[in-house]
């Protein structure tokens, strides 16, 4: 039906003559089919997408009962794949005046979106920008949509010393508006935050459907993250597509948390800034983040005209990449990311292996290699950390002292073969971060 409207339309524009008014009539309905027929598309791709998952299903679980006849096996098996959160986890779009951007990424979201219980959409706008709502409008009921005061009316308290960061503190009200409205008003109990100009991989909702109960296992967990800081294709295993990490560096960029957090941070939010502020170790609290070795988030050159814009968007965040093969992380046991049977194996592991100088371990990554190895790198002063970062080409910065991905003081890349870790020079005697290490400023980055 909509294919043959979308005919009628393109039959009327070049066959009927031509009238004054009569394209100004015509092009809202061209636009207006083109914007259902890419609707129609992407829940066309997601019913045929589930019924595949239907499928699998009932033919692995055919083979399962045929193999064991409810054997043992058959129970853990299928107790395992119980680690999917069933209630809904709700994406919450934060947009403000970039039209293209919202659209493009609403599109990928709905694309795939598994289930629209399980994942609301919930777009929030902060900026007097009738055509960003608009647009956000055409999408309902597949999304809702919400509006606030614009940061430009309201009275906002910052600083005379801050007055150039005033995109900053319009961020930190509008992110305080939008999760009090979802916690507090929705009642939801799980959000994944994201902003327009970022894209986003298949699995994208599969990872934090994986990922929720460890949220709700581990204390010592308080966010899981789609993003990897040193997530470029130089620094990555490509293949690694199911590995995840803890991490003490917060990383945003397609974040979740739960409404717990959301009591604990929610009536001391921050007037600016709000992304340093959870880094900082009063609010952290030696809690730590999920995070994958392949991104499943990535900054789009919409991006470029945010708050945070210029080299570090040109050198940094655009060379960041999404994975691109699917994994359903439900499926996965992810126990080893507790910190109880995490953090002894990762260390024992790391401080096992071969340890080399910066100048040999450069060496060893040019070499041919048909397997991968692992070496360490140790450094004992910020000077030494960031002789090496440079050298491999891993982020400079720190916030709060942690290094960018940092677990236990410890940053790992992947090139050409070769895992290495970054790691303090002593397992026992490290002490934590210190805050007081300040990066070079050449280094220090917006985000």
């Amino acid at each position: 039906m909509i294919l043959g409207l979308f005919t009628l339309v393109l039959i009327l524009i070049n066959s009927s003559p031509e009238i004054d008014g009569y394209s100004e009539q015509i092009d809202p309905l061209y636009k207006e089919v083109r914007r259902l027929e890419q609707i129609v598309d992407t829940e066309h791709d997601k019913i045929v997408e589930v019924d595949k998952k239907i499928e699998n299903y009932i033919r692995a679980k055919r083979v399962r009962l045929e193999r064991s006849h409810f054997s043992p096996e058959v129970h853990k098996n299928l107790t395992e794949v119980v680690q999917a959160w069933q209630e809904p986890i709700v994406t919450l779009v934060l947009v403000c005046n970039r039209v293209d951007a919202i659209r493009n990424h609403l599109l990928k979201l709905l694309k795939y979106r598994p289930s629209s219980e399980q994942f609301p959409i919930v777009v929030s706008q902060d900026c007097d920008n009738e055509d960003v709502a608009n647009e956000v409008r055409k999408y309902e009921p597949y999304v809702k949509y919400i509006k606030h005061i614009s940061g430009e009316k309201a009275n906002l308290n910052i600083p005379a010393n801050n007055q150039r960061y005033t995109a900053y503190y319009r961020i930190a009200r509008h992110y305080k508006l939008a999760l009090t409205h979802v916690f507090e008003t929705l009642h939801y109990n799980s959000v994944i935050i994201t902003e327009d100009d970022l894209d986003v991989s298949p699995d994208f909702f599969d990872y934090f459907r994986g990922t929720r109960w460890l949220l709700e296992k581990d204390p010592t967990l308080y966010c899981v993250s789609a993003w990897n800081d040193n997530g470029k294709p130089s620094l990555i295993d490509k293949n690694a597509h199911d590995l995840l990490y803890r991490s003490d560096f917060f990383p945003g960029l397609g974040w979740m948390l739960t409404s717990k957090l959301w009591e604990e941070m929610g009536p001391i939010w921050p007037e600016g800034f709000w992304d340093d502020w959870i880094r900082d170790p009063a609010r952290r609290k030696n809690r730590s983040c999920i995070r994958p070795e392949i991104s499943r988030t990535a900054m789009t050159l919409y991006g470029k005209k945010g708050a945070s814009k210029g080299l570090f968007f040109n050198n940094h965040l655009i060379k960041i990449i999404t994975n691109d093969v699917p994994v359903n992380f439900t499926k996965l046991n992810l126990n080893y990311l507790l910190k109880d049977q995490y953090d002894g194996p990762f260390l024992d592991k790391i401080y096992s292996i071969q340890q080399l100088t910066i100048d040999e371990l450069i060496k060893e990554t040019l070499k041919k290699r048909e397997s991968s190895t692992s070496f360490r790198v140790q450094y004992s002063s910020m000077h030494e950390y960031t002789n090496i970062a440079r050298r491999l080409n891993i982020m400079i910065d720190t916030k709060a002292g942690v290094p960018r991905t940092a677990y236990h003081g410890i940053v790992t890349c992947f090139i050409n073969n070769v895992r290495i870790y970054v790691a303090p020079s002593s397992r026992d005697g490290w002490t934590g971060y210190d805050k007081n290490w300040e990066p070079p400023s050449d280094s220090i980055a917006k985000k």
